[in-house]
């Protein structure tokens, strides 16, 4: 089971829990990220569930992006829409038009910053993990799409940073730059700060939210099948194929990748 799921029952409604946990690091795959596509399209449907909140219970890893093992092990057209899943899992994200907060409790690199972005309201733990956009560092231009939200959720004079330097934040540095909203020293403070906003949002009416969210998210997703392809292209071209492959081998190995810097 790739995702656990409880339900917060609160006095105007009720939360769906997620709880990541594919594997040690919580990493990605294209089968692991199309089925938590496939729960947030069950949920939206599901009008007893007024929000998700997506978490982790793994002490260190909230999400640590795309899976090296599994990107290793394929190739040609298998590699292409194993890295382009996350775009898609990321147009789902959009698209669920119900509140999504998510507690950041251990490291958030890469996919694991894309769902933070994704999401309306973003939590995280004081110290003991980082979050970053680390696509550039390991050869991977940054979709469009991401881009676009990036943009309007970070101050502007840290785009660059965030995106060109894939630089990693603790929780009070991403709450000073706009990626996080709120941090706290512990698991169950966070929980305190999903719990209040929910009662919040749990006061308004849903059919507002829903239509509001979708503007919201317009701009991120204008054009998206266009990025889609461009991502999916950027494999093509071998440096940057080579570049990945040789990132996740050396994540494996615990050793800094030899990129071909050019």
């Amino acid at each position: 089971m790739n995702y656990k799921r409880d339900t917060l029952r609160l006095n105007n409604g009720n939360a769906q829990v997620i709880s990541i946990q594919t594997n040690w690091q919580n990493s990605l795959t294209k089968a692991n990220m199309n089925e938590l596509g496939d729960i947030l399209e069950e949920i939206q449907k599901d009008d007893s569930i007024r929000a998700v909140v997506i978490t982790s219970e793994n002490p260190k890893f909230f999400c640590n992006g795309l899976d090296a093992e599994t990107l290793l092990n394929i190739s040609g057209e298998e590699l292409i829409e194993g890295v382009g899943e996350i775009c898609i899992l990321f147009g789902r994200m959009l698209r669920f038009d119900k509140p999504v907060i998510t507690e950041v409790t251990g490291h958030a690199m890469g996919g694991g910053a894309v769902i933070t972005v994704a999401s309306d309201y973003r939590y995280m733990l004081e110290s003991g993990c980082r979050i970053g956009f680390t696509e550039v560092l390991v050869g991977l231009p940054l979709p469009g799409m991401f881009v676009y939200k990036i943009q309007d959720v970070i101050h502007p004079n840290k785009i660059s940073e965030v995106c060109l330097e894939a630089t990693t934040y603790k929780g009070k540095e991403a709450k000073e730059i706009g990626l996080i909203d709120e941090v706290a020293k512990t698991p169950e403070e966070l929980r305190k700060l999903t719990l209040k906003k929910l009662d919040s949002l749990f006061k308004l009416p849903l059919s507002a939210i829903r239509y509001t969210k979708q503007n919201i998210n317009r701009r991120a997703l204008a054009d998206f099948n266009l990025h889609l392809q461009n991502s999916k292209s950027w494999l093509e071209i071998p440096k940057i194929r080579e570049n990945l492959l040789e990132s996740m081998k050396a994540l494996l190995e615990k050793r800094r990748p030899n990129l071909d810097l050019s």
